[in-house]
């Protein structure tokens, strides 16, 4: 793959995560995914 098709697939990658996160807020799940986060850095640190 070229760099410009790179370029696209990332942009692609990063507009999809910022829709998911925007949808997990809008649906009130954020609180939930912050939870796991904590659980699973908890796990890597102890």
């Amino acid at each position: 793959m070229d760099v410009p098709e790179r370029r696209v697939i990332g942009a692609l990658l990063l507009l999809l995560g910022v829709s998911f996160l925007a949808v997990g807020i809008y649906t009130g799940q954020l609180n939930l995914i912050v939870e796991m986060l904590k659980t699973a850095f908890r796990t890597v640190t102890t």
